[in-house]
């Protein structure tokens, strides 16, 4: 499946990815360290909003995923109710989780972005 963005921002600086590495503790060789280096935060498909550099910090809190998903870092959501979490182990490993939902082993699970946004996709 070839993806289609609805829009896609810019890269971030080097600067930016740095500042919300440290605010959110993510790790150098994380998924979204890439994706922010080639575009800083996108809207895909209509659907799946992958949050930016400046957004990144305060969906964390809004939400508390320190407390609920300790394991995963919250990098978007489906525009319908569901978050997309990655887990912060260095294998990306993408997470489907109702934002209502606080048991990740409920969550589909998925080993690509674009696997996760097929699903999201067809489900629509």
């Amino acid at each position: 499946m070839s993806l289609r963005y609805d829009y896609k921002n810019p890269p971030a600086s080097a600067e930016d990815i740095a500042m919300a590495m440290q605010q959110c503790d993510i790790k150098p060789e994380a998924w979204i360290t890439g994706f922010w280096a080639q575009c800083n935060g996108a809207m895909i498909e209509d659907l799946v909003l992958i949050y930016s550099t400046d957004h990144i910090a305060e969906r964390q809190e809004t939400y508390d995923i320190a407390t609920s998903f300790p394991d995963h870092l919250l990098i978007g959501d489906d525009s319908g109710g569901r978050f997309v979490l990655l887990e912060r182990s260095a294998e990306p490993r993408f997470y489907l989780q109702d934002s209502g939902n606080p048991f990740i082993d409920d969550a589909e699970v998925f080993s690509s972005l674009e696997a996760l946004i097929k699903a999201v996709v067809e489900e629509d």
